[in-house]
């Protein structure tokens, strides 16, 4: 259950250094603070390296931050005078305390147990982020002092991840720095949660990968009716559809990545020189609208497919598939594998939250002009299928007609219809885009493989009434390259 904490980490790395430079202010020593944490957060070293907590979530609602009860005021100087004579006035590795005083509670916080915490609270200004250790020295305790006015209440008894703490806690004197402007708290968490989603994402599509190996192993050594399950051809070519399914979230997945990398480096020193020269926009600003438009997408359509893919990873097995099997290791434990990744269509935004990000990107009045879909998405897809038209020229149809059916209701809908078929739009994207690296990576080296599942996917997604020619008259063949597809049999398709 390293996910979480990794995730959170990456992000709040990403947050603190861009603010290593801000000026103390009137938050005397903050600077020296947040350049330690930092380091120790990017740190190598097991002896000193931290992870980070993100809380955020309160029991009036988990994606409605504006809710916040949580209140953030400053310590007068007869506070801090007071912590500097009971010494705790510095965290357990001698740096100073913030001088804020967080009270509140939060009702489900991950990664209970790390070293410190970005966490949002009210100010006279409005939501606002916060760095605040986890412990604090004590007069009592000097050795291994004290939580940092932190109360743990309880521990969530949770469906999975259940070797991962998360906890309800109650907030009561806690010291912290601000981060950032007051009342911009929104706006500075939006780093971690943009890093978050990509993990999440990636964490889904690894479970599920996971999944099929252990189906793929099973397949070939179970035995069913005296013949192996990999002569069964019904089954293969379920597996075979699970397979593309896959394959189309770890394309998405890594497109993401792909994207972030350009974003943070630059197209030269990321891009250049590989297959990926006309996959992703040379142009930084283009590059950043296309993530800000593919991560919402991105987290939470692969989330909620890996979850879909891992209980048919479960069905594969039968009923050694519906047990904890822990033995070995649990290397054949999909169950538990199938609980941990539960949670993530719902970690950092549920579907539904998602769907309204990226609504707001769409008619973002900042980003391509207010026209997203049309001046940077539409132009993106425009070049990869003319990358892809002489391999996939059918398919290519498919993905211009999902294409063209995003645009008309972009531009004809108002806001708030577009909230409301909010998914539609995920799912448009999620198919058009898919679609895209499917064909591009197979037109990138010809694999016989990579043709046909980009083939088989882009055309299991047209549009009701699109005219595409039939495909795969011989069964027989079909069913050899299912084979192929799900167990990577080196049959040659010239020799079916």
């Amino acid at each position: 259950m390293t996910g979480c904490p990794a995730s959170m980490t990456d992000g709040a790395a990403k947050l603190l250094a861009g603010h290593l430079d801000d000026p103390d202010g009137d938050q005397p020593e903050r600077s020296g603070v947040l350049r330690e944490a930092y380091r120790r957060l990017v740190s190598r070293d097991p002896n000193e390296a931290w992870t980070t907590g993100q809380w955020m979530t309160e029991r009036t609602g988990g994606s409605d931050v504006r809710e916040t009860e949580t209140v953030a005021r400053r310590l007068t100087a007869e506070e801090v005078s007071q912590d500097v004579e009971t010494g705790r006035d510095l965290d357990t590795h001698g740096m100073p305390l913030g001088p804020w005083r967080i009270d509140g509670f939060k009702w489900f916080s991950s990664a209970t147990d790390s070293d410190m915490t970005l966490m949002l609270a009210q100010t006279d200004e409005g939501l606002s982020l916060f760095y605040t250790p986890t412990r604090r020295r004590s007069s009592k305790q000097k050795d291994a002092g004290e939580l940092n006015g932190i109360r743990i209440q309880r521990l969530k008894d949770k469906l999975g991840t259940k070797s991962l703490p998360t906890a309800e806690l109650e907030l009561k004197g806690v010291r912290g720095w601000l981060i950032g402007q007051k009342g911009k708290g929104v706006k500075e968490i939006a780093t971690v949660l943009n890093i978050t989603r990509l993990y999440t994402a990636g964490g889904s599509a690894a479970g599920w990968g996971r999944g099929l190996a252990v189906c793929r192993a099973y397949t070939r050594v179970r035995k069913v009716r005296g013949a192996l399950l990999q002569e069964n051809r019904q089954h293969v070519r379920w597996m075979a559809s699970e397979t593309m399914k896959y394959w189309a979230a770890m394309h998405l997945t890594f497109f993401g990545i792909a994207l972030q990398g350009t974003v943070e480096q630059d197209w030269e020193s990321m891009v250049r020189n590989t297959k990926a020269t006309n996959l992703i926009p040379r142009d930084s600003t283009k590059a950043a609208t296309l993530l800000r438009l593919v991560t919402p997408v991105m987290k939470s359509v692969v989330s909620v497919n890996a979850v879909h893919g891992l209980r048919s990873c479960m069905e594969c097995l039968g009923g050694v598939g519906y047990c904890e099997n822990n033995e070995d290791g649990g290397l054949l434990n999909i169950a538990k594998i199938f609980r941990d990744t539960a949670v993530n269509p719902i970690w950092e935004g549920t579907v539904s939250v998602m769907a309204e990000d990226m609504v707001r990107v769409v008619t973002d009045k900042r980003l391509g002009g207010g026209k997203v879909v049309d001046t940077v998405f539409a132009d993106w897809v425009k070049d990869i299928l003319a990358t892809c038209q002489f391999k996939f020229g059918e398919e290519c149809v498919v993905v211009q007609q999902r294409l063209d059916a995003l645009r008309a209701i972009t531009s004809r809908l108002g806001k708030e219809e577009l909230l409301w078929r909010g998914r539609e739009l995920l799912e448009h994207v999620a198919v058009i885009v898919c679609s895209c690296l499917l064909m591009y990576d197979a037109s990138s080296d010809g694999d016989g493989i990579a043709i046909e599942v980009a083939s088989r996917w882009t055309r299991s997604k047209a549009l009701q009434g699109t005219r595409i020619s039939a495909k795969g008259t011989d069964w027989h063949r079909e069913s050899a390259i299912d084979k192929r597809i799900f167990l990577g049999e080196a049959t040659l398709l010239s020799k079916i």
